[in-house]
C-alpha cells in the first residue's frame, strides 16, 4: 500500500511538472481599440492632435508617432500579460480577464493603458491621451 501511494504521488508530481508553463496570447477581440489615428494635424515640433479635447476645447497635443501601430501594441500587450506584469516596468501588474463584465473591461483598459505608457521602457511610451482609452473607461464607470 505504501508503495502504491508513493508511486501515485510521484506520478502526479511528474504529470504536473510536465504541464507547459507557456502563456497564451490574448483574444484580439478583447483588446480595446485606440479610437484614434496617429499623425493628425502635425506641427513643426513633432506633435499632432490627439483624439480628445483639453480644458481649452482644443485637441490635446500628442507625439505624432502615437498611438503605435496595432501589431506592435498587441505584441507588447501579449508579452506583458504572459509575464503577469509590464515587462518594461515590472512593478505594474498586467491582468487581462476574459469575461465581459464591466469590471473586467475596466481592468483590460487599465492594462492596455499601462502597456501603452511603457512601450519602450518605464514611462517611455505613448500618452493615454493619444487614444480614447480614458473616455472608454469613463463610459464604463459612468
Amino acid at each position: 500500500m505504501k508503495f502504491f501511494v508513493a508511486f501515485l504521488l510521484a506520478a502526479l508530481a511528474a504529470a504536473v511538472s510536465s504541464l507547459p508553463l507557456l502563456g497564451r496570447d490574448v483574444d484580439e477581440n478583447l483588446i480595446p481599440q485606440f479610437g484614434a489615428t496617429r499623425g493628425v494635424n502635425p506641427t513643426a515640433t513633432g506633435t499632432c492632435d490627439g483624439p480628445t479635447n483639453g480644458a481649452d476645447g482644443k485637441p490635446v497635443q500628442v507625439p505624432c508617432t502615437c498611438p503605435p501601430d496595432r501589431a506592435t501594441f498587441i505584441a507588447s500587450l501579449n508579452a506583458n500579460v504572459n509575464a503577469g506584469h509590464i515587462v518594461n516596468n515590472p512593478s505594474i501588474s498586467a491582468p487581462f480577464p476574459t469575461d465581459d463584465s464591466k469590471a473586467s473591461q475596466i481592468v483590460r483598459l487599465q492594462t492596455a493603458m499601462a502597456t501603452l505608457q511603457n512601450l519602450n521602457g518605464p514611462g517611455q511610451g505613448c500618452p493615454v491621451a493619444s487614444t480614447t482609452f480614458l473616455d472608454q473607461q469613463n463610459a464604463l464607470q459612468g
